[in-house]
């Protein structure tokens, strides 16, 4: 019999200690290894990071049950590691940075932080492209259409820009909540109205399908459609 359970555990990759089978759903999108040193152990500030995408917001408990998982299945697989982190996002949200709960082991210490801005940005990343529900027009079509209307991101700040074909769109910071705005292009001269912040001026390049924010702290930041 013990055999017989020792091969299952083999066969389905997870020892007898890490069963999944009562674990809430989730999707791992991928894993940030700690680097190991000259003397083949895990230096303590070394992070071990699980980022993985849930299907709905959870209760603490349940991310409890993901956290202590992951905490064990880290420990077994990086021997030495104290610092395991479980990075949950909201389906469809991970390639924006800013997960709905950390999941933290520092040392001896647990900790689940939930950031609820989260679920906003969920509800604005499933949004439609078109302004309703109703049969697309020649005109609709036309906007659907725009090369311009996309998601665009900074490899040096990691900020994205969303343009919506309604122009509706939103603006995040990696790690932080949506701001929303609406927007208008005439040409290459983008005009994008935050509630709060105000009128912002974007510079378009078709060709190379790029945007440019001129920033006070850091200068020409350049975003690349996705």
């Amino acid at each position: 019999m013990f055999l017989i359970v020792a091969f299952l555990a083999v066969a389905c990759n997870e020892s007898p200690r890490l069963s999944s089978v009562n674990l809430p759903n989730y999707k791992l999108v991928s894993i940030d290894v700690p680097r190991v040193s000259a003397n083949g152990k895990i230096s303590p500030t070394q992070n071990l990071v699980y980022n993985i995408e849930i299907e709905e917001p959870m209760q603490k408990d349940q991310l409890g049950l993901l956290q202590d998982y992951f905490i064990r299945k880290g420990k077994e697989d990086y021997a030495g590691v104290n610092k395991v982190i479980v990075r949950a996002y909201l389906k469809g949200t991970s390639s924006y940075g800013t997960p709905y709960a950390s999941l933290n082991l520092i040392g001896e210490k647990k900790e689940i932080l939930i950031n609820e801005s989260a679920i906003k940005l969920e509800a604005l990343t499933g949004k439609p492209v078109t302004a309703n529900e109703e049969p697309v027009t020649t005109t609709a079509q036309k906007k659907v259409d725009d090369p311009f209307i996309g998601k665009y991101y900074c490899q040096r700040t990691h900020d994205t820009y969303v343009f919506n074909a309604d122009n509706t769109g939103f603006f995040v910071i990696q790690g932080g909540g949506p701001s929303e705005f609406t927007w208008k292009r005439s040409g290459d001269n983008v005009t994008i109205m935050y509630e709060v912040f105000g009128e912002q001026k974007l510079r378009y390049n078709p060709k190379a399908e790029t945007i440019t924010e001129k920033s006070e702290s850091f200068g020409t930041l350049l975003f690349e459609k996705q």
